[in-house]
Formats: C-alpha cells, structure tokens, sequence
C-alpha cells in the first residue's frame, strides 16, 4: 500500500505490531524451497500484523488522514521452507471528501505448489491529465475526478522447480467521470471518459512466472520473469474489446557485503480498443520515480531501471537509483530520442528484519518535477 506521490507523510503515531504465536521450523524466511535438514529444531514463528496511522497534507488534496496495514503471516506451521504470505490493506480519507480502499493478498500454500494474489480495490480520487502521448506539454495539465471499483484475482500453480502457470481475472468498473469539457478529454475524444460515459471491463489473463530470487521481499540474488497476456471482450461482459502482454524481467546480483546491484526491465504492450484507465503509464512509486505516475500515457510502455543498495548503519540502508523509460502508441514508434530519464536516493528502515521487510522512503527527479514516496517494501 503507498501513498500517492504528492503527499509529504508526517508520521503522527510510532510503528506498532501486534504478534500471534504460531509453531513453524526456521529457515531464512522468504527464500525458495532448498532441501535442509530440520531434525531437532524448532523455533516459534509470530504471525505479524504492521499498523501504520498517516496525517498529510497537500495543496490538491487539503489535509489527509488515513491507516495503512499489513498481516504477514505463514499458511503451514511444517514447511521450514515456505515463504511468508502477506496481506496488506489501508484508507486514505482527505477533506476534499476523496477516499481510496485497498486490500491485497500474496499467499503462499504449503510446499507452494499454488500461489494466491489478488488486488481489491474502491477509490474516489481526483487525477491529473496531460493528454495522450510521449510529448504532452505540462501545461496542458488539467484535473478530473473519477470513481472506481477494482478487482483482479490469480491463482499459479508451480510446475516444476521455479516454474509456474497460472491464469486471473480482472474488473474494473469506472463511474462519475467529471472534467472540464473545454479540456483535452474532448479535444482528443479520449476512449472511456470522452462523454463521460461510465463503463466496465471484465477480462481473463494467462501467467507464467520463473522466480529463482533468494527473498520475497529484498532478493540479493536471482532472477524473475513474468509474463501476462491479458484479454477483455465483449463477449465475456466487457464494454470494450482490446488485449495486452506485460513483460516483466528483474535481476539482482550481489556485489559486497549487503551491497546488492538491482535491474529491471519492464515492456507493457496493448492493443485494440483500449480505455483510458487500462492505458500503459510512466511514473509512480515502482517503475520511473520522479514522474507523476500518468504523466504520459499510451498503449505501450517501455523502460528500465537499476538500483544501488547498500547499508548505513543498524536498521538503515540507501539506496541510488535511475531509470529510462517511454510511452508509445505503435510499436514503431519507439526510438532512443523519445526516452525519459529520472533517478535519486531513498533511505530504507528494517521495520521486520529477520523478514526483511522494509519501509522505504525515496525522493526521485524527473524532467519537470520532484516526487516524494513513502512505501511498504522495495520498489522492485
């Protein structure tokens, strides 16, 4: 759970956890099934529970109040080799009367033979828009208001070693679309908010991962693969017909002690009649910190980025970052000119350390701003 990039955080209540006992055998938690030999040992396990009290305040959004959490807890008490299961949530109000509800969940079943995500979400926020394209004017920005429910759950099933297979579903149900109609929604007849139209898409994805990094959290070796194909049409109860594949690379290798090199390389492609709100973005608190995160918009995506990380001091850790990346609508209309860049520096604080769970804090610069984030968990 983050909270957006124009919010400056001010931490009004200290970090509680409250913890449950439950029995399991130890082994460094978070990594990949390895046979070890457990005989005679037993160590006792505190499923945890990360409770996070927000105050902020923005000039978009007045003053912010909100609660962030998340359950960190493991699915069998036998398995010494199981990863961590998490389930994040939180609520953001603002006096502006703008809301936004989120509940995730990233299980891992005994002996991970499945793997459980899922992404529910309600929000009613106000956003920003600059049109569509790698080369919209900051001036063109202007302010719009929607309403949306959000689901999408996956199921993967591991096939051999660390392969999996694994299909999802996706809903998105958008509403109470409000802009200024002199604006660029109009000019550009912007698909899925042009005549404010509320609409709904509801769509089928296909996955296959490899995942060979040491750590669910802060991997200091490995590498992942992700592939998603997603599809929506009308003929399973979409209100547009359009298809993507994401593509997803990440590699992290070790260099010191705890200094570790992070890489990613990210290409989201869609096709068809695609909505506003399932367009490809640059920008955010993952991929292209330091750019509002829809900046620019399109119907491909493709960019990179490498971290530095490395310790300070006890519980604290740095980190140094860059990144490339741009929007497209056709294939070829990718090319080296049309890359943005941005970077910075973050501090990281081991709220969980034997789970290496961190809470991160980064400023990030792109072209024309300067972003602020305040994350759960490293960035990639």
């Amino acid at each position: 759970m983050f909270i957006p990039s124009f919010l400056i955080l001010l931490p009004i209540y200290c970090l509680v956890i409250l913890s449950s006992a439950a029995q399991t055998k130890n082994r460094e938690i978070g990594a990949f099934p390895q046979p070890v030999d457990t005989i005679g040992v037993e160590v006792v396990y505190k499923n945890k529970l990360l409770i996070f009290p927000l105050i902020a305040l923005s000039t978009e959004t007045n003053w912010v109040f909100g609660i962030a959490n998340a359950y960190i807890f493991k699915t069998s008490r036998k398995d010494p080799t199981l990863r961590t299961s998490t389930m994040p949530s939180g609520f953001l109000y603002t006096l502006n009367n703008q809301i936004l509800i989120a509940l995730g969940a990233n299980i891992f079943l005994p002996k991970e033979k499945y793997i459980i995500r899922f992404e529910n979400s309600f929000s009613k926020f106000p956003d920003k828009f600059w049109g569509i394209g790698n080369n919209t004017l900051e001036k063109a920005k202007e302010s719009y208001t929607f309403t949306q429910f959000y689901i999408n759950p996956q199921l993967s099933r591991k096939i051999k070693n660390n392969f999996f297979m694994g299909v999802g579903l996706e809903y998105q149900d958008v509403f109470n679309i409000q802009y200024d109609s002199l604006g660029n929604f109009e000019k550009q007849q912007v698909l899925g908010i042009y005549k404010r139209s509320d609409y709904h898409v509801f769509g089928y994805s296909l996955l296959l991962t490899h995942d060979s990094r040491n750590h669910a959290y802060t991997p200091d070796q490995g590498s992942l693969i992700r592939i998603k194909f997603a599809n929506f049409n009308r003929q399973v109860g979409s209100d547009f017909d359009f298809h993507g594949l994401e593509v997803d690379f990440r590699k992290f290798i070790s260099l010191k002690t705890q200094q570790v090199l992070a890489i990613q390389a990210l290409g989201i492609f869609t096709f068809g009649d695609v909505p506003y709100r399932n367009l490809a973005v640059l920008g955010g608190n993952s991929m292209m910190r330091g750019y509002y995160s829809g900046r620019y918009r399109g119907k491909k995506f493709v960019g990179s980025q490498v971290e530095y990380r490395f310790p300070l001091h006890k519980r604290l850790s740095g980190v140094t970052f860059m990144s490339a990346g741009q929007i497209a609508g056709q294939m070829d209309e990718i090319n080296f000119s049309g890359f943005k860049l941005g970077g910075g520096f973050g501090v990281r604080f081991a709220v969980l350390p034997k789970e290496k769970l961190n809470l991160r804090f980064d400023i990030a610069r792109g072209n024309e701003t300067l972003n602020y984030y305040i994350v759960l968990a490293e960035s990639f």
